[in-house]
Formats: structure tokens, C-alpha cells, sequence
């Protein structure tokens, strides 16, 4: 509490926090509504209500992240890759085993050759010399993925990506290892657009609240700035009683509580009447 602001209780040091714009005009509008300069009690109402009631937190937190996900996937690109009648035989019938598509066992060849390329020099030079490839199977997979293939292959010659590909398949092929696994946790993986949140404020935390939030990120494996985001959905979908809730946060000391609310009533009341 100062002299210069009776009543209230002075918050500790600023932590940057960023949301998309659209989310940051809605806070700013539910704070002017309340007041003149509410937005970082009104944050900070957010997360005391957060990690105060952190029930469902990790489920929400989950579900934010994969229409996150959803939104910014980059679109699959189609491979088509030549290979000899059997091979493309075993290929179909791994995928009939497994109940899934080509295109989702190709997505797996080339997320293990690409985690432990190995020796594959001479493998994909003999690839390249290989004849009686009549038959052409179209995959879906993803940029990175096709661009690093074409990275590595082109380091030892020219037009070697395809041979490459066939190296990778030929090593799911010959060692299936957990395909069922692979098919729910590698295969879905997507390509992703950077995800950005362009709008920045600096918002003063006391530091029991802001051990409070560390702690339940920490738990959660997230950070601040995502659960502040979280708690600021909630907060726009919930409001509930608001207003109360962000004056008690600006005037938690008791002393002078009783005015300083009186007075924020009247200011409230003569904006009301101008508004209208």
C-alpha cells in the first residue's frame, strides 16, 4: 500500500506473457468495462482462479494443444515411388494387415530411416541401379520429411531421392518392429506452421501467485504464457462475477476498502450515464 494509492496492495515484479490479437481485444474490452486500467488485475484474477480451481486444466490444456495442431498442419505432399511388382505386393499386404494405408507406412519408413539414416550410401546406390521397377505406388508425406530425404540423397549424386525411398521402405519391410504403435503415435504427425501470438504485455505478479502458476506448469509440462492463455479463455468463456473479483484484486487491502469501492461505483456510474 502507498500514499499515493490508499488501499492498495503493491504486486511484484512484471512477467511477459502473449496472446493472439483476438484474445487480447477481448480482455482489453472486459477490462474497460470494468475500469480504467483493470487489465493486469484482471489477469491476475484469471490465473488465481486458474490454479486456485486446476481441475480439467491438463485435459484442457490437451485439447488446446491439438486444435492448435490442427490449425497450423501443413498439407501432405504426394511421392510416388517405382518399385518391383512384389515389393509393391508386401507393401499393400503390410498395410491390409494393419488396416491402414501406404501412405501411413511410408510416413513411419521415413520418420525411422530419417531418425537413424545408418549407412545408406551404398544401399541407395544399388537402388538406383535396380530394373524391373513396373509398378508405381503414390504415398502422402510430409515436407520436411520429403526435403530431407531429397538433402541426403543429393549429397552423393544426382535424381538419387527415389532410390533413397526405396531404401527406407525396403528397412520397414524387412523389420516391421511395432507398426501398431508407430500407426497411432508417428503416422498422425504433422508438419507445422510456426505458432505465433503477436500480442505482448507486461503483467506484475506477486510471487506466491507466480510460484503458484510455475509450480502447476511445471506439473503440466507447459509454461506460463500457455496456461495464462488458457486461463484467459476461461476467464472470456466464465466471467462470472467479474467486476467484484477484479476491484478485490486491486483493493485487497482492508484499509480504505469500503471508499475506494464506493468511489469506483460512482465513476462507473457516470461512465454508464455517458455511454449512454
Amino acid at each position: 500500500m502507498t500514499e499515493s494509492r490508499p488501499g492498495r496492495i503493491p504486486v511484484g515484479d512484471p512477467i511477459a506473457l502473449r496472446f493472439d490479437p483476438e484474445t487480447k481485444h477481448r480482455l482489453d474490452e472486459m477490462a474497460e468495462g470494468i475500469g480504467p486500467r483493470r487489465f493486469g488485475a484482471l489477469i491476475r484474477v484469471a490465473c488465481r482462479r486458474l490454479v486456485t480451481q486446476p481441475k480439467a486444466v491438463g485435459t484442457r490444456l490437451a485439447e488446446a494443444r491439438r486444435l492448435s495442431a490442427a490449425r497450423r498442419a501443413i498439407p501432405l505432399v504426394m511421392l510416388t515411388i517405382k518399385l518391383e511388382p512384389d515389393t509393391a505386393r508386401k507393401f499393400t499386404a503390410l498395410a491390409a494387415r494393419y488396416d491402414t494405408t501406404v501412405s501411413a507406412l511410408m510416413r513411419i519408413a521415413l520418420h525411422r530411416f530419417l531418425e537413424t539414416p545408418g549407412r545408406y550410401k551404398h544401399p541407395m546406390l544399388r537402388e538406383a541401379e535396380r530394373t524391373g521397377l513396373s509398378e508405381k505406388v503414390e504415398v502422402m508425406v510430409n515436407p520436411s520429411s520429403r526435403q530431407q530425404i531429397w538433402r541426403l540423397a543429393g549429397r552423393h549424386g544426382d535424381k538419387l531421392s527415389t532410390a533413397l525411398l526405396r531404401v527406407a521402405l525396403r528397412r520397414l519391410l524387412d523389420e516391421p518392429g511395432d507398426l501398431a504403435g508407430d500407426l497411432e503415435e508417428i503416422a498422425p504427425l504433422r508438419d507445422l506452421r510456426p505458432e505465433i501470438f503477436s500480442a505482448r504485455v507486461n503483467v506484475h505478479f506477486d510471487a506466491p501467485l507466480r510460484d503458484r502458476l510455475d509450480a502447476l506448469a511445471a506439473r503440466l509440462g507447459s509454461d506460463r504464457a500457455e496456461l495464462m492463455r488458457l486461463a484467459a479463455q476461461r476467464v472470456l468463456e466464465a466471467p462470472g462475477m467479474i467486476e467484484q473479483a477484479v476491484n478485490s484484486e486491486i483493493f485487497r487491502s482492508e484499509k480504505n476498502r469500503a471508499p475506494l469501492m464506493a468511489r469506483h461505483a460512482r465513476r462507473q456510474a457516470r461512465r454508464r450515464t455517458q455511454s449512454d
